[in-house]
């Protein structure tokens, strides 16, 4: 059966089999009904490839149940043979045209990358792409996922530190600074990075709260204080002296006068305007 299918969000145009009777990935128990399906799920999971993701129950699937038989019977040759991951995912990638030459390229350099590297590492670097691209919530997800998983206790305290950082700055971008201030101080708490630090006070300066008790009990080095202190004067200066300023006073007015709908209509676009310029480490 040929067609179109909707699949993690995303309309494929199906032009070989599929079937009626899926593959499930194990490790994610994902179902794919198509080469297409098999393709779109290898491109965009680059970062869970390894040797134990092509199984012979997989390669079995392709030949019996999507009519491939020549394309399964290479890929059965090439294990036999011991070809590695990079030369089999190519062969899947090629057996449909769902990805041109240069896609498929690109995914290919990325393997060259992550190959042995520790599926934790291959995560963190899945995440920090979601929020380069600002996928902001997919981000959020793969980092929350990353310290919960078992993984996480391999990783260093700066690694744990950056990605606390990392995850305030997609709840900057989602939530506000509040959500967000909290995270960068546990950041910086086990990272000791001075982004980390700045960011804190950014966040604390300006939701308006006290940052010259901060400043003392985190016993600041006197010229990285002055740094601070004149980088936030900056913001704010240029802040009283911008459109954003007054879009902020009318966000108070609709708060004193219970006007909660058009509140919040506004206060994404005046966030997103007056925030701080953070940075994913």
């Amino acid at each position: 059966m040929k067609g179109m299918v909707i699949n993690m969000g995303n309309l494929i145009l199906c032009s070989g089999e599929r079937t009626s009777r899926p593959y499930v990935f194990p490790s994610s128990n994902f179902r794919i009904y198509s080469i297409e399906e098999l393709c779109y799920y290898l491109y965009n999971h680059v970062y869970l490839i390894e040797e134990s993701l092509i199984t012979d129950s997989l390669i079995d699937w392709i030949g019996t149940e999507l009519k491939l038989t020549e394309r399964s019977q290479k890929l059965k040759n090439m294990k036999e043979q011991g070809a590695d991951i990079k030369t089999i995912v190519t062969c899947i990638l090629c057996s449909c045209d769902y990805y041109n030459e240069g896609e498929i390229k690109d995914i290919l350099k990325v393997l060259d990358t992550i190959i042995g590297m520790p599926l934790v590492k291959r995560n963190i670097i899945r995440a920090t792409e979601f929020l380069k691209n600002k996928k902001y919530l997919e981000s959020l997800r793969a980092y929350e996922l990353i310290l919960s998983s078992e993984g996480a206790t391999d990783l260093t305290s700066e690694e744990y530190g950056s990605i606390l950082h990392n995850m305030g700055v997609a709840l900057v971008n989602t939530k506000g600074l509040s959500s967000a201030s909290e995270l960068f101080l546990r950041a910086y708490e086990r990272n000791q990075r001075e982004e980390s630090l700045k960011q804190y006070l950014y966040t604390i300066k300006l939701k308006g709260e006290d940052i010259d008790k901060e400043l003392e009990q985190l016993q600041l080095d006197d010229s990285l204080k002055k740094e601070i202190d004149n980088n936030i004067e900056i913001i704010f200066e240029e802040a009283n002296e911008s459109h954003s300023m007054s879009r902020i006073k009318r966000l108070r007015q609709y708060i004193a006068e219970g006007k909660i709908a058009e509140y919040y209509r506004d206060v994404d676009e005046t966030i997103e305007k007056w925030k701080v310029a953070e940075r994913p480490l």
